[in-house]
């Protein structure tokens, strides 16, 4: 019976554990933002979030953090192109020429905020080299207000990115910043302190720590 059982498991073609197949998962995530399905997500959330701050009490130091990639500005177009991979000169390249689009809810929400006297404050994971490309790419799309661009300087680049975040958020506080809601794609962007109402937008492309 036992030299039975170890036949039939050798020859048996169903799986141990189902994995899905990489074509089809990259055809499940490109239905999905081009589908609508993407944008009446966000717009629900950004929805949420107009509500939500139209219910705070607001101030002259009231801010917002925002994250860049996959928040304000969009990478689909170019991680379509590629595949749905990743390559870090592309990408690099990518960045440099600053023509990502602005993600139409967070530049709804942005407007809103800018309406009410809310600083705004980017922090990205991207590096220092990109830092005038990136400034450029926002204001082109349309963030033309905003107190400041945080980007890693050398020194950070190997920092965890929910780290890296939470640091630079304890120092807007102690230089006097009321941050009342984070944005972001990845939990990375809010967790670790100081991030107020957090904005969670959806993100299948990637997955930052």
């Amino acid at each position: 019976l036992f030299a039975t059982a170890l036949i039939f498991s050798a020859c048996s073609s169903e799986p141990m554990f189902q994995i899905t197949n990489l074509d089809a998962a990259k055809n499940a995530v490109q239905g999905y933002y081009e589908s609508g399905e993407y944008d009446r997500e966000c717009s629900k959330i950004i929805d949420e979030a107009i509500h939500t701050i139209d219910e705070m009490t607001l101030n002259d130091k009231s801010a917002v953090v925002f994250d860049v990639d996959e928040t304000a500005l969009s990478n689909y177009e170019m991680t379509k192109k590629i595949g749905f991979g990743y390559d870090v000169a592309i990408w690099n390249k990518w960045l440099q020429e600053g023509t990502a689009s602005a993600l139409p809810q967070t530049k709804r929400f942005y407007d809103y905020l800018i309406s009410k006297n809310v600083r705004i404050i980017f922090l990205t994971g991207r590096n220092k080299d990109v830092c005038e490309a990136t400034r450029r790419n926002l204001t082109e799309q349309g963030f033309t207000k905003f107190d400041t661009l945080i980007v890693r300087e050398p020194s950070e680049y190997k920092t965890p990115a929910a780290e890296f975040k939470s640091i630079k958020r304890e120092k807007l506080v102690k230089n006097g910043y009321e941050i009342i809601a984070c944005i972001g794609d990845q939990w990375s962007d809010l967790v670790g302190g100081n991030a107020g109402y957090k904005i969670k937008l959806p993100n299948y492309l990637y997955l930052l720590d």
